[in-house]
């Protein structure tokens, strides 16, 4: 296999020579530096999923919850943990078979590009790849997935005529909405090759406020004091971090660098407005 650097469209792509044939794969993803915090038991629940240990292989699980509690957060951070690329995948119902496999385009100078997705380049190379949102991916595009994750390790591209075996070091994770898991959930084939299901769920109120500090911490007590008195309903993490870092900005904005309880409780209120949290959460426990 050579390699050499891609000068088309596709900058952002490196060239393989695989099988006779020359494969645009594209880098790995630029792994956000989000906070992790109060996730010591995901973060084992997951790394025990991957653990090789006496002749057994890693397992390819999957994250569910509700949106916003952190999912793609305890993955970026495996992937840190781990020292290892990342290649995501997002699901949405146009997604097709090819699109998880190797895609063929043609070039303006009617040439046939053959163009690797994030598995491929993923399986490829030894890296993590992430199945995000896979509970809104027709079943059909989730067919190529089938060899990938059981004892074969192999990725076949019908189009592009390659049959990929796994790097030894390839990992695999995924994740859905809590609805999608307990609806009508994943195809069966799916379902069984992509356990243990790990839930991520809405912090308690200490570990939100942990949460909270961590992502303002030039933030006053009082701030989360009167946040946690006005907002007792369920919010996901990532809507409490936007609402308060917004009603903070609110405040600087106009000049307010010790704002009252009251001034506070009006920031939130314009905050909590503009954010517009999803309705029907539970209340922190």
């Amino acid at each position: 296999m050579t390699r050499a650097k891609q000068h088309s469209r596709f900058s952002h792509y490196e060239r393989v020579e695989l099988a006779g044939k020359t494969v645009l794969v594209p880098y790995p993803t630029r792994i956000p530096r989000e906070k992790l915090v109060e996730r010591d038991d995901l973060q084992n629940r997951c790394l025990a999923a991957w653990m090789r240990q006496d002749g057994i292989p890693s397992l390819n699980f999957r994250l569910y919850g509700p949106p916003g509690c952190g999912k793609n957060a305890v993955v970026y951070w495996l992937a840190q943990h781990q020292g290892m690329d990342l290649y995501i995948i997002n699901g949405h119902q146009e997604l097709g078979p090819e699109d998880i496999a190797c895609t063929v385009t043609m070039t303006s100078s009617q040439t046939i590009e053959y163009v690797a997705s994030p598995l491929f380049a993923a399986i490829l190379r030894g890296g993590i790849c992430f199945f995000d949102e896979i509970g809104k991916a027709p079943t059909s595009a989730l067919d190529p997935l089938a060899s990938v994750l059981d004892d074969r390790r192999t990725l076949t591209s019908v189009q592009a005529g390659i049959h990929l075996q796994a790097h030894p070091d390839f990992l695999f994770c995924a994740a859905l909405n809590q609805d999608e898991e307990e609806g009508l959930g994943l195809p069966g084939f799916i379902d069984e090759r992509t356990r243990p299901a790990i839930l991520v769920d809405y912090p308690s109120r200490q570990v939100m406020e942990r949460i909270l500090r961590a992502n303002l911490p030039t933030a006053g007590d009082l701030w989360f004091q009167v946040f946690f008195e006005e907002y007792q309903n369920g919010l996901s993490p990532r809507v409490a971090v936007t609402m308060l870092n917004y009603a903070y900005s609110l405040s600087r904005m106009a000049g307010r660098k010790s704002p009252d309880a009251g001034r506070i409780k009006v920031y939130l209120e314009q905050a909590h407005k503009d954010v517009k949290p999803p309705k029907g959460r539970r209340e922190l426990s």
